[in-house]
């Protein structure tokens, strides 16, 4: 999911998918409305769209990113037509008060070995883990790491890296064995490349990440062994 700092307009690509298609709406067609996570409409625009678009890029004001919580979600959803068909297509996005962490999406492919293709920045997810480690020590433990200018703002980083980059291991074996021909994807498999060597090294790494960004705990209080079913995609 996109995250952006509450309080600044917001803007975000919304691709036009119909029935798992790309999709041109008519002209003068999309509507946009934007949700809280209650559901509330907060805002709503007429979108002006061109004969050839599959892709909108919608501005939030600032106004409509307000927030009073460690995090908020806003849902952005457009309504449209095509041929005379209704469809719609959703994007979420998260705000929180300030993204005050340096480690970026390629810092997470450098340590996995991995590309772009096999392993987008929309999949890995710094801000889920900053408000997991958050939530593993406390806010206002991780923020004073991040803005400390000291060994412990590197260590802050440093776990979320490392805590993103568990996150997304147990899948990727599956990623990274895809082939894609002419742009879309295709059912042959190459040999699953074993992370397991570099989950124990992201574990350990985080774990002494943890020990210098919170140095009196004696458990950090996070479940460094992050575990979840590798299904194929494909297969089940």
């Amino acid at each position: 999911m996109l995250t952006f700092e509450a309080g600044k307009a917001v803007t975000l690509p919304v691709n036009f998918i119909m029935n798992g298609q790309p999709a041109i709406p008519d002209q003068g067609s999309a509507v946009l409305s934007v949700s809280g996570p209650d559901g509330t409409e907060l805002y709503t625009e007429n979108l002006v769209t061109g004969p050839t678009d599959l892709r909108v890029y919608v501005t939030v004001p600032a106004e409509h990113n307000q927030i009073a919580t460690s995090f908020a979600r806003r849902l952005v959803t457009i309504t449209a037509l095509r041929g005379g068909a209704s469809f719609t297509v959703s994007e979420p996005y998260r705000l929180v008060p300030a993204i005050q962490y340096t480690v970026r999406p390629q810092d997470v492919r450098d340590f996995l070995g991995v590309n772009t293709n096999e392993l987008p920045d929309g999949s890995i997810d710094l801000a889920q883990s900053l408000l997991d480690l958050e939530f593993a020590t406390s806010r206002a433990m991780m923020s004073a790491a991040l803005t400390s200018g000291e060994q412990a703002e590197l260590r802050a980083n440093e776990a979320i890296l490392y805590h993103a980059a568990l996150k997304v291991i147990p899948g990727l074996s599956n990623r990274v064995a895809m082939e894609e021909s002419d742009g879309a994807l295709s059912f042959r498999r190459n040999a699953r490349k074993d992370f397991s060597d570099l989950q124990k090294v992201a574990q350990g790494r985080l774990s002494d990440a943890l020990a210098v960004i919170n140095p009196t705990a004696v458990d950090p209080g996070f479940p460094l062994m992050i575990t979840t079913t590798d299904a194929d995609p494909f297969t089940g």
